[in-house]
């Protein structure tokens, strides 16, 4: 029986359908959250709690509930688990855990918005002019390289928070204080998109899915529509050949007068996968395969255009048994 443990598992009922979907009768999906109150332990087959990530002992603590639970694979789902889980990464594959996280240097390419500009760069991506200090924006303004309005953000931010849009010296001076480990970013107006992206355990790519985003709510998109062009499709391709990633990541990319332009990357599940999922995509049943051994077949661009995703919210009333079994109580 394989047993898959999400972690972080908060609102993300649906993730947990997915992976039911993906492994049947053959195993059961775990949740594992700080909260005993995450809503999508509704959904698990068991439940555990785990400190807060960030502080000590949370990848021992982890590690030690998936020897205990003989846990098979496990799928970080926020952003700060990556960088713990990939620095420990070796140590929950030598107890037989398959972690689903890229190496530490991508993560650290990902997480840091700043190197992911100066990576893809590099890779010949496309990607907004950005700087790190207010000195270099107001140069680059005045010799016409960079141009009114600038978007000011954190460096190693999520959820869309601390992000603000300034047209002017005076914004970017307030913004740039407000704002933890702030970055200055040209602004690219347009329509975003977004990649679903799938890469198996040599780091190739096998899936690419990519929608139009709607609307976004709280950081993630809460509408979208799927989208099949072959020149994003090759672009999320060249995007993964430059971050070399393992299992699902989430990408953000803008179509502005030079084309599309690389915002950043989240290597993990994100909010948008949904409509990925609606199209074909089921990136649990391709990591149900890897942990199995077996090989992935590509399938780049094979899915059809102008399937929807909407979001809404659910209740969930456990009864006071129920989450006295989670809390222990």
């Amino acid at each position: 029986m394989m047993r898959i443990l999400l972690s972080s598992i908060g609102r993300r009922g649906y993730l947990v359908k997915y992976f039911k979907d993906a492994i049947g009768d053959a195993g059961e999906v775990w949740g594992a959250d700080g909260s005993p109150y995450a809503p999508a332990f509704q959904y698990c087959d068991h439940v555990m709690l785990l400190p807060r990530v960030g502080q000590a002992g949370y990848a021992d603590k982890l590690l030690a509930l998936c020897r205990k639970n003989k846990i098979d694979m496990v799928v970080p789902l926020i952003d700060p688990e990556l960088e713990v889980l990939a620095a420990h990464h070796d140590e929950f594959r030598s107890n037989g855990v398959m972690a689903v996280v890229s190496s530490a240097r991508t993560i650290e390419n990902a997480f840091d918005k700043y190197q992911t500009y100066l990576h893809a760069k590099k890779a010949g991506i496309e990607v907004p002019e950005t700087v790190t200090t207010i000195e270099e924006a107001l140069k680059l303004i005045a010799s016409g390289k960079l141009s009114w309005p600038v978007m000011v953000k954190p460096r190693k931010g999520s959820a869309s928070m601390y992000v603000y849009n300034c047209r002017n010296e005076d914004e970017l001076q307030l913004a740039f204080r407000n704002c933890p480990g702030p970055m200055i970013q040209q602004f690219v107006p347009g329509e975003e998109f977004g990649y679903d992206i799938f890469c198996d355990g040599d780091f190739k790519p096998v899936s690419v899915f990519c929608k139009r985003k709607l609307a976004m709510r709280a950081g993630e998109t809460d509408k979208a529509v799927s989208v099949n062009d072959k020149k994003l499709l090759d672009l999320g391709v060249k995007i993964a050949q430059a971050f070399p990633m393992f299992g699902p990541a989430d990408v953000d990319v803008k179509i502005g007068n030079n084309g599309p332009a690389l915002l950043e990357i989240n290597p993990r599940f994100g909010g948008g996968y949904p409509c990925s999922h609606l199209c074909g995509a089921d990136f649990p049943a391709k990591l149900v395969a890897i942990c199995k051994g077996q090989k992935l077949i590509p399938n780049i661009g094979d899915y059809p255009a102008g399937v929807y995703m909407f979001k809404q919210d659910e209740i969930i009333s456990p009864t006071a048994e129920e989450l006295k079994g989670i809390i222990g109580e």
